[in-house]
């Protein structure tokens, strides 16, 4: 590869299904209409350089460097093909994403490099004449899933590939990971629910299926916004205090993470079939399942009661793992909240 290569990756929310996904209940995400942009140039030499708007420059040896800092997505993704690259890369990455918000902001970024780094390296088995595809084949997309997903867990210790899924596929998406790739450490969750494995789900608008998950298409949502709360707390300390709290009452907590997949199958049920006054009924009502689980606090009851008081807005909850952050509101765009723009597009190349 001598030429200069672009590849770009949208954001997402998560509509349904928090907490309750990594233990393989269904869930529900949403590709948002901002994106991460990488665009790769060849070095002359073996070193990679890194430019980004969040950090200082990053340079470090293609054939040695440490995965860490505030680009330890994207070496993460260069240490999975360093050894296909002849030759080194300038990296410069321009992200759409508000960082206050966060928004899958690390999904974006590794599918993005992943999906670049994928395709500077594939053999070139297409006459010149061909069109140009401008998305990966679909082969490539489960396995770059795959890659994606073990980079999160490995850098994060854990996750359910959600929002890499949005990031890769675009659109809004049913997800559920496989028995093999959900978390086993709850007995009795979600490792023998059928969901979207069940033979009626799955000839509906099958997008992928792995080793890692069942991701299914839904039509487009109505119009979605957030509200940020002004604060968060990091993902790892929302999943400690669960864990603090699960001990010796884990059947409890199974059975509580039961009901959470059973209400975002009934909302992945309703968006299928475009009844969009059930599908906020699900979400609301598992809004009162995050406040069973301890991850609402009066900030965020205060926005979501707000949020649900104005006229036409037909749902309002936490999007994400909760105790900070955003929440989400499903109808008109209200005050204090910003529009959260739907996308079709996924990963994207441009060359």
């Amino acid at each position: 590869m001598q030429r200069k290569m672009s590849a770009s990756a949208p954001g997402s929310i998560m509509i349904t299904g928090e907490h309750a996904v990594v233990y393989g209940h269904p869930a529900m995400v949403c590709a948002i209409d901002q994106r991460v942009t990488i665009t790769a140039k060849p070095n002359d030499n073996r070193q990679v350089q890194i430019f980004s708007g969040i950090s200082d420059p990053v340079v470090v040896a293609l054939d040695s460097f440490e995965v860490s800092g505030p680009m330890r997505f994207v070496l993460a993704a260069l240490a999975l093909y360093r050894d296909r690259l002849s030759h080194g890369l300038r990296l410069d990455i321009v992200s759409q994403i508000d960082p206050k918000l966060g928004l899958g902001s690390s999904a974006a970024v590794t599918i993005a490099t992943l999906g670049l780094l994928e395709a500077m390296t594939r053999p070139e088995t297409q006459p010149e004449t061909q069109p140009k595809i401008d998305q990966p084949p679909m082969p490539h997309k489960a396995r770059l899933h795959q890659q994606a997903l073990e980079i999160i867990r490995g850098l994060q210790g854990r996750g359910s590939g959600a929002d890499l899924a949005a990031s890769l596929h675009g659109g809004l998406l049913g997800y559920q990971l496989t028995a093999a790739a959900a978390d086993t450490a709850l007995p009795g969750t979600g490792a023998n629910v059928a969901g979207l494995f069940s033979p009626s789900s799955q000839h509906h608008d099958l997008v992928s299926t792995s080793e890692q998950a069942v991701i299914i298409l839904l039509p487009h949502p109505p119009q979605l916004s957030l509200c940020y709360c002004g604060y968060k707390t990091p993902t790892g300390d929302v999943l400690a205090g669960i864990a603090k709290r699960m001990q010796g009452r884990e059947a409890a907590y199974a059975a509580l993470y039961g009901r959470m997949g059973g209400r975002a199958m009934a909302a992945i049920t309703a968006a299928r079939l475009r009844d969009w006054p059930v599908f906020a009924e699900q979400l609301n009502a598992y809004q009162d399942l995050m406040v069973e689980l301890r991850v609402s606090d009066p900030m965020l009851d205060a926005l979501v009661a707000r949020a649900r008081s104005e006229a036409g807005v037909m749902a309002a909850k936490i999007s994400g793992s909760g105790l900070g952050d955003c929440i989400l509101a499903l109808g008109p765009l209200v005050a204090q909240h910003q529009p959260a723009p739907f996308t079709a597009k996924g990963l994207v190349l441009d060359d």
